[in-house]
């Protein structure tokens, strides 16, 4: 049985364990958008055991218990995100990973993150050591690093994020010219694309001449993302964000 004192369980979209700090105040790279349409602090607000929760494993990840406790209590052979909430908020922190990251060669890690990003609160030497530890962390072989960007964040320019995955949040179903490839696009109007494609097909229009993005020769759309109903989906199957990339190549 997992000790679920500061790990988390995942539900059927995502079928992994996890760790996760509350939602915004643990991110330091943060954009307005990202803020506004984030999902986890919605459930922090509706669910107050998971916002105590959240809180918790804040204060507990700057224990000197916390690495020994993951190596220890990490699943064995799983697919373990770092944050669903929350995001690397120190150059400590992303140490205290790579520790347990190391040690847990037989689980499979991956991370989201916008703590590459440069906000006016943090210094250019700050946020280059966090962007060269954040590159570092992706090199172990058992964990895929990828950086979350949106119209704020702009094209992530530092050495080793060509060799990253980006995901690209859209409000449009546009794109920027710099997604590449093997990069992955997610909708913030998921739920709509589905309610407009049942209601092209109803209507005997092709769903897909009113989405463009699907057919784009960029970045992947995120295939729950598509207006599609796919039986029995998960994040785990999918493997789409858990794997590393292929080298990226230019659309």
């Amino acid at each position: 049985m997992t000790d679920l004192t500061y790990i988390s369980k995942g539900n059927k979209k995502t079928e992994c364990f996890s760790f996760d700090l509350p939602a915004r105040s643990s991110c330091p790279g943060k954009t307005k958008e990202c803020a506004k349409d984030c999902y986890a602090a919605s459930m922090m607000l509706v669910y107050p055991n998971v916002a105590a929760k959240y809180k918790r494993n804040r204060r507990f990840a700057n224990s000197p218990k916390f690495v020994k406790y993951m190596i220890e209590h990490i699943p064995r052979d799983c697919q373990f995100r770092i944050h669903v909430s929350g995001d690397f908020f120190s150059m400590d922190y992303i140490r205290r990973w790579q520790k347990i990251i190391a040690s847990r060669k037989d689980v499979t890690f991956y991370a989201y993150t916008r703590s590459w990003n440069r906000t006016s609160s943090r210094s250019a030497y700050s946020l280059a050591q966090i962007r060269a530890q954040i590159v570092k962390l992706h090199k172990l072989p058992n964990i895929n690093i990828n950086l979350s960007v949106d119209d704020e964040t702009d094209m992530p320019v530092f050495k080793g994020a060509q060799d990253l995955r980006w995901c690209y949040l859209t409000k449009t179903d546009n794109v920027p010219s710099w997604i590449r490839e093997g990069d992955i696009v997610f909708r913030s109007n998921h739920n709509g694309q589905k309610l407009r494609r049942k209601n092209d097909t109803k209507k005997g229009i092709d769903p897909d001449i009113r989405s463009p993005l699907i057919k784009r020769l960029g970045g992947q759309v995120c295939p729950l993302e598509q207006g599609r109903d796919i039986p029995n989906f998960s994040c785990a199957k999918c493997r789409l964000c858990v794997d590393k990339p292929m080298v990226a190549q230019n659309a």
